[in-house]
C-alpha cells in the first residue's frame, strides 16, 4: 500500500487510496461488513463462508499458498517422524490452512501425525521465539516470520508445494486476495479494475527494484540485515503469478481436501467449492497482466 501511494499509482489511475490499518484479520472483516472500508485482504475461505450465509462478497486473488513446515537444520521433518513426543507450533490456530494441509498430507502418506507431534497454537512472534530457544521441534508460521527463521538458519523441510503435489494438486492455489462486496464492485468496475492494476504495478516494483525495499525498510521491521535480505528474497514466493482455470481447479481440489480435515469451523455451511467466490472480472484482469 505504501508503494502505491508513494509512487502515485493510485492518482495516476484516477483514484486516491486511503489506507486504514487494523489490529487483526477479524477487525478488518468487521470494517468491511460495516461499510467502514471498501476492500480488505483476506482468504477465500472467509469469502466462501460469507457467501454460504447469503453475504455477496467476492475475491480478486493475489497471493498463493506458500511456506510449510520449518525445523532446525539438524533434523528434518522425516527424521522427526522417527520419534515421538515432538512439538509443532502453529500460528493460525486449529484451522490454519497449512496445518490442515499437513494433516491431509499425513493422511495421504498413511502417517499418524498426532502420534509424533503435539500441536502448540500461539501468536506468530511467540512461535518464532520458541523456535529460536529450541522449545519447539517444528513450526508452521506466516511468511514474514518464516523469513526470519530462514535468516536464523532454520530449514523449510516440508514445503507447501510438496504437500500439494502429493495430493495431486499441481497448480498454485490462490489463497488470499482483495475482498469486497460484489454489488459495490460491479457498480464501480472501472475504479476497482484500476485499483487492481495499481496493486499489480506495486508488486512489480517490489520484485524488480531493490531500491524500493531500502525505502520501505523501516516498514518491514527487520531486526537485522539478514532478516531484511530474507524478507526481500521470500516475498516473490508468496505472489500468485497467474490466475487461470488451472488455478481455479486447484482451489476446487483443495476445498475437497479441507472439507475432510477442516470441518465446519473452516468451511462453514458451504463444504463445496463454487467459482462464484471470484469476482466476475478476475480472469479478464489477470489475463491482461500476463
Amino acid at each position: 500500500m505504501d508503494t502505491i501511494i508513494h509512487h502515485q499509482l493510485d492518482t495516476q489511475r484516477g483514484f486516491r487510496l486511503a489506507v486504514h490499518p487494523f489490529a487483526s484479520k477479524n477487525a478488518s472483516a468487521v470494517a468491511l461488513q460495516s461499510g467502514a472500508v471498501d476492500v480488505i485482504m483476506t482468504d477465500l475461505f472467509w469469502v466462501s463462508r460469507q457467501r454460504g450465509q447469503g453475504k455477496p462478497y467476492v475475491i480478486m486473488p493475489t497471493t498463493k499458498a506458500s511456506g510449510g513446515v520449518y525445523t532446525n537444520e539438524k533434523q528434518s521433518f522425516t527424521q522427526l517422524l522417527q520419534q515421538n513426543d515432538n512439538s509443532i507450533g502453529v500460528a493460525g490456530g486449529s484451522v490454519d490452512k497449512n496445518w490442515l494441509l499437513l494433516q491431509a498430507y499425513a493422511k495421504q502418506q498413511e502417517l499418524d501425525l498426532l502420534a509424533h507431534f503435539t500441536p502448540k497454537f500461539a501468536a506468530p512472534p511467540l512461535l518464532n521465539r520458541f523456535m529460536m530457544n529450541n522449545e519447539l521441534d517444528a513450526s508452521i508460521n506466516f511468511w514474514h516470520y518464516n523469513a526470519r527463521l530462514d535468516a536464523a538458519g532454520f530449514t523449510l523441510t516440508l514445503p507447501v508445494t510438496t504437500m500439494l503435489k502429493s495430493l495431486k494438486i499441481h497448480a498454485d492455489v490462490p489463497l488470499l486476495g482483495w475482498v469486497f462486496d460484489e454489488e459495490w464492485g460491479n457498480k464501480r468496475k472501472q475504479l476497482v479494475t484500476e485499483f487492481f492494476k495499481a496493486s499489480f504495478a506495486a508488486k512489480t516494483i517490489l520484485q524488480t527494484q531493490p531500491q524500493e525495499w531500502l525505502r520501505i525498510r523501516n516498514l518491514t521491521k527487520a531486526e537485522n540485515e539478514k532478516v531484511f535480505t530474507s524478507l526481500q528474497a521470500n516475498y516473490p514466493d508468496t505472489l500468485l503469478t497467474q490466475f487461470t482455470i488451472q488455478e481455479i481447479a486447484a482451489t476446487q481440489q483443495l476445498f475437497a481436501v479441507f472439507a475432510e480435515v477442516g470441518g465446519q469451523e473452516l468451511m462453514g455451511t458451504t463444504t463445496k467449492f463454487n467459482a462464484d467466490i471470484y469476482w466476475s472480472d478476475a480472469l479478464r484482469i489477470w489475463q491482461s497482466q500476463q
